[in-house]
């Protein structure tokens, strides 16, 4: 599914980038020390950017500049604090810099892609969300100011960072594939002119976003050969695994739940606050260790995302058997 935060602010994001995004010690199932983003969208296509993400270019459009020159593109806001009618001191917001849009696999086909070690469910979690990506963009926005309508632009420059686990509970990072995606407040009105984003068309637009990811998720794991199932939510599961197993392995979640009814609160506002309010340190695990950590789960439910993914396996070689003696062979 797709959640989009509240506003970042310059400073935000920068600190997401040096400290989150670019800190592969919780990215258990990649190679090396830093997570390599990935450029998306027609204006970051229109400035050049495609490929890895540099830190330089990121840096600059948190603070409404051009990615190459530097040039300030829009008005940049200072946090200023004042004091309302109540007497109350009431801080702005510094300048925007973006949102961080995220989407987060069904946790049965995070337990196919990293500890039943099927590197293709991966790769159809990244295709969907990249096709989910393309239908948000059509939806942007420019905000122009005054009374004037925001005008739909199509367009956007976006960075793109996945993640193979959930914040730690009780020192536990569970396996949890999702996509990081800052959406920088930037986009082109078509007319010579760089505007602002107008946000509201893109909340709007989450639960198409995610109905969009949802469905290309299950045509291409359909499309693998992995039966498929519709979750409690509307997600498309694998079949083959127990709740028991899956709750096991949803810890993230349920601490989130439980924050949310102590407190009497629903929804994903609330969802999104209680999760900045429990999150715990991070793990000083190695990579083997915290994959270790998994694998004695798994066995805990008789591994069953490796007997998932052997399943599948066997049911293909089987498959190819049966047509040996034909001039054809079954995909």
């Amino acid at each position: 599914m797709l959640t989009i935060s509240k506003p970042l602010s310059a400073k935000q994001a920068r600190r997401y980038h040096a400290e989150e995004f670019q800190n592969a010690r919780e990215n258990y199932y990649a190679e090396g020390e830093r997570i390599i983003g990935v450029w998306h969208g027609k204006l970051a296509a229109d400035w050049g950017l495609s490929g890895d993400v540099r830190e330089e270019h990121f840096q600059r459009l948190s603070e409404g500049q051009h990615p190459i020159t530097g040039e300030a593109l829009v008005r940049h806001q200072t946090a200023r604090t004042s004091t309302n009618a109540r007497g109350e001191a009431v801080t702005t917001m510094e300048h925007r810099a973006g949102w961080d849009a995220t989407f987060s696999a069904p946790k049965t086909v995070s337990l196919t892609a990293l500890v039943g070690d099927d590197a293709r469910v991966r790769k159809a979690h990244e295709a969907s969300v990249d096709v989910a990506l393309d239908e948000l963009e059509r939806y942007v926005q420019a905000r122009l100011g005054g009374n004037r309508p925001a005008k739909t632009t199509g367009n956007w420059v976006a960075a793109k960072f996945e993640h193979d686990s959930a914040r730690p509970v009780n020192g536990y990072a569970a396996p949890q594939l999702h996509t990081h995606v800052v959406v920088f407040n930037l986009t082109h009105t078509g007319e010579g002119a760089i505007r602002p984003v107008q946000p509201r068309e893109l909340y709007k637009t989450q639960q198409y976003a995610t109905a969009v990811y949802r469905s290309e998720l299950a045509t291409r794991l359909t499309t693998l050969g992995y039966e498929i199932e519709r979750g409690k939510s509307g997600q498309p599961d694998i079949t083959g695994y127990s709740h028991e197993y899956v709750d096991a392995s949803s810890p993230r979640r349920k601490q989130i739940e439980e924050h949310l009814a102590k407190d009497h609160r629903q929804g994903a506002a609330a969802s999104q606050i209680a999760a900045h309010q429990t999150r715990e340190a991070k793990v000083d695990l190695s990579h083997d260790e915290v994959q270790q950590q998994h694998r004695v789960m798994a066995k805990a439910f008789a591994d069953q995302p490796v007997q998932v993914v052997r399943a599948l396996r066997s049911e293909g070689t089987a498959s190819n058997t049966k047509c040996l003696g034909c001039r054809h062979t079954q995909p």
